[in-house]
């Protein structure tokens, strides 16, 4: 079954390619195109690692993994795009994902994800090329731990999570139309703490993969020198929210964050600065017996670190390190800082929505499911 809806969903996706290809060349007279299209097919072995459980290594003993992913890529042509030239003429683009451990108590993960691609060089005429890549979307299809269905799988306790791809691509070209690339690096599925157990399903996978141009067009140039970049002032206020579970089998409590950051965009590429987080977590009176207040014991507070990478105009990479000023430990804030990583989208000049994942020593805290407003008056023309 899993199969059969793979190749349906890699069928039309193939065609739906095929289809805007067609109409794209119809077009070339009448408009200029912006973007140039690529299809990929990608094969994938590799080697699961062990949460360290004596369930675990018996876990990753029997299984067998293999994937397959369907990418639809796409590079601008843009002239006049600064971050098309600063990053090398980079691939954004959204993927499929089918997989089997081999294992029932694992199950097949599926997933549906967004990509980038940033090359360490620009191309030119070059047969071999290097870059590095990430992705991210959601999975399903998981056989979760269940105490008396599978309570083999100490690894994950949800059906559906988070999938993360984080590769090194070497690329060769064979014509103009057609190259082949490999992929190492580290594959992650993970619920952020939505439902335990949750040490996560890493593993480190060779894939395989053969890549077609779709249609013609000239990506964009690479500038000579980039205009001077003007420094500016920005001013971040965010609310998030989310779901964690405390202990397995029980049910879930909701927290939010709300967050003020003051940040100075220094170039292109990155943003500093520092602020503010507010926490609360529902619950926490009734998981604290200690004397403290009602307030004390939902919320706490922490002063944040922010640092944001910039890889479009609108797409960004939000990275913060905190210390906490106020925590409480029954509510899963186990160490004294914490890390947060993720993706946001400017939505408008002033209005981003995105998610990121706060962590305690990489060990997940919960998903923040991000809407927010920023003060800003930037003066670059892009």
């Amino acid at each position: 079954m899993l199969i059969r809806n793979l190749l349906t969903l890699f069928l039309t996706l193939l065609l739906f390619s095929l289809k805007v290809n067609a109409e794209t060349n119809a077009d070339t007279l009448r408009t200029k195109k912006k973007f140039v299209k690529y299809l990929d097919f990608r094969a994938e072995n590799g080697t699961m690692i062990s949460n360290g459980s004596p369930i675990g290594n018996k876990i990753v003993e029997s299984s067998y993994y293999n994937g397959f992913d369907v990418r639809l890529g796409f590079r601008k042509t843009d002239a006049d795009d600064i971050y098309c030239s600063l990053y090398r003429r980079p691939y954004f683009g959204i993927g499929a994902y089918g997989s089997t451990f081999n294992n029932g108590d694992i199950g097949k993960p599926a997933a549906l994800y967004f990509f980038f691609t940033l090359p360490m060089a620009f191309e030119n005429n070059k047969k071999l090329t290097f870059s590095y890549s990430a992705a991210f979307g959601l999975a399903y299809n998981f056989n979760p731990y269940h105490e008396y269905k599978n309570p083999a799988n100490n690894f994950i306790g949800s059906y559906g999570n988070c999938y993360v791809h984080l590769g090194f691509v070497a690329n060769y070209k064979i014509s103009d139309y057609w190259s082949l690339n490999a992929t190492t690096g580290l594959k992650h599925f993970s619920n952020g703490a939505y439902k335990l157990p949750n040490s996560g399903i890493n593993l480190i996978p060779i894939t395989l993969g053969v890549s077609k141009r779709l249609n013609d067009g000239n990506l964009c140039p690479k500038q000579g020198s980039l205009p001077t970049y003007k420094k500016h002032d920005l001013v971040n206020i965010s609310y998030s929210q989310g779901s964690k579970n405390y202990e397995i089998g029980e049910r879930n409590y909701y927290k939010s964050t709300f967050s003020v950051n003051y940040l100075k965009q220094m170039s292109y590429r990155y943003r500093i600065g520092l602020g503010a987080d507010i926490f609360y977590s529902a619950g926490g009176v009734n998981r604290n017996d200690t004397d403290q207040s009602d307030f004390e014991k939902t919320v706490s507070y922490a002063v944040v670190g922010s640092w944001e990478w910039v890889l479009t105009k609108n797409l960004y990479a939000p990275i913060g390190l905190a210390y906490y000023l106020h925590r409480n430990f029954s509510n899963g804030e186990k160490q004294q800082y914490y890390e947060r990583i993720g993706l946001r989208y400017r939505l408008s000049k002033n209005l981003h929505a995105g998610l990121t994942i706060k962590a305690h020593a990489a060990v997940a805290d919960y998903f923040e499911w991000t809407i927010g407003y920023t003060f800003h008056n930037d003066p670059n023309k892009y």
